[in-house]
């Protein structure tokens, strides 16, 4: 993901992901279906950004989270529970003419409604895709179409993919091992769940127009408020994960995230998705280590003593934005971030977190000065 002026794919041209494609019986080289969704996911993004920006949310411009935000989602949600009902109607539609014609008319209707299905499908995908890439840019953000494991993330976490890592016994395992997971293993375990999901909300006559649209609505909204909260984490915390001071200290900025996000109990979705965008950064012998390390905050505590004294206050504003960002921080957040501020040698800013909040609940963004 990106910010600033660079449109990632504006030059990328036609080009497409190299995809693994099977051969078939007929010895027809046939694309499997999620090789076909990996595909489209990146050129959806690819042609979004060669869209000009629109203005960000911002209190100079006077877009908000609050309002702008919501009715990207709400159009995609109208959009999603319109052709959810449409492919219902088919669906009912297929069930009627194969019983009145004794089965005759299902030689065409079934298959049609198949087909439906299948384009309903990849037009809710594609709908998805185009709904976080223009939350995306209202917070200023862009995915990059030739590796956009955030959206792969955000699908996986909404579609249930992927397990929690809070419903395990191995949290951090599970994290560690979805940072790894690459764009083709999540749209091979995507392309079943969608294709279930679509035919399961279609299989009652008449009952489905109204199941279908209605799972549409509620599966589109889930993706878009966890998108919409997932992008104003990334934008509030995107500075201080590209701050030169803290680079060679993500390690220990990782372990904080972990400790903040977790203070109340459970990871949401949008915490697992930016812990797993800051894992990424981790070589891979540092993340070998971070299943014992993010079970323990008071050792987390003590490794804190050791970071440079440049990195000290950037690090402690990185913390207080992660307790800031869900527009609430609790006692527990508080006192770990004192003993964090008391480890680092400075002082928590109890009212600037507590501006930050306001901050975020009236516009969505922190100004320049957070």
């Amino acid at each position: 993901m990106t910010n600033g002026a660079a449109h990632p794919g504006d030059a990328a041209g036609g080009a497409a992901l190299p995809l693994t494609e099977a051969t078939s019986v007929a010895g027809v080289r046939v694309r499997p279906v999620d090789a076909w969704i990996e595909e489209l996911l990146s050129r959806a993004v690819r042609r979004y950004n060669r869209r000009p920006r629109p203005a960000g949310i911002a209190a100079s411009t006077g877009v908000t989270e609050p309002t702008d935000a919501r009715a990207v989602i709400r159009r995609a949600c109208v959009r999603s529970a319109l052709a959810g009902s449409a492919t219902g109607a088919l669906a009912t539609g297929a069930a009627a003419a194969t019983a009145e014609t004794n089965g005759l008319g299902g030689l065409v209707a079934i298959p049609a409604a198949v087909l439906a299905m299948g384009g309903e499908m990849a037009f809710r995908l594609l709908l998805h895709v185009r709904m976080v890439c223009e939350l995306a840019d209202l917070f200023g953000l862009r995915f990059d179409p030739d590796e956009p494991a955030d959206v792969w993330a955000l699908l996986a976490l909404t579609f249930g993919v992927v397990e929690p890592p809070q419903d395990t016994d191995d949290p951090a395992g599970v994290l560690v091992r979805s940072a790894r997971e690459r764009g083709s293993d999540v749209a091979k375990h995507l392309a079943v769940r969608l294709a279930g999901e679509s035919a399961a909300r279609n299989l009652v006559p008449v009952l489905s127009v109204a199941s279908s649209s209605i799972t549409s609505w509620v599966v589109t909204r889930s993706l878009g408020d966890t998108a919409r909260r997932y992008l104003r984490y990334r934008r509030a915390l995107d500075g201080a994960l590209c701050d030169e001071a803290l680079r060679p200290h993500v390690e220990r900025l990782f372990e904080g995230l972990w400790f903040i996000f977790t203070a109340d109990g459970r990871l949401k979705p949008e915490e697992t998705a930016l812990l797993a965008a800051v894992l990424r950064q981790l070589p891979a012998s540092a993340r070998a280590c971070q299943n014992d390390r993010l079970a323990d905050d008071i050792a987390w505590i003590e490794r804190l003593r050791g970071v440079p004294e440049g990195a000290r206050a950037p690090l402690l504003r990185a913390l207080e934005i992660a307790a800031a960002v869900d527009k609430f921080a609790s006692l527990r957040e508080r006192k770990l971030l004192a003993h964090a501020a008391a480890a680092l040698g400075l002082r928590a800013d109890e009212g600037g977190l507590d501006r930050m909040i306001r901050e975020l609940e009236e516009i969505g963004t922190l100004g320049v000065a957070a």
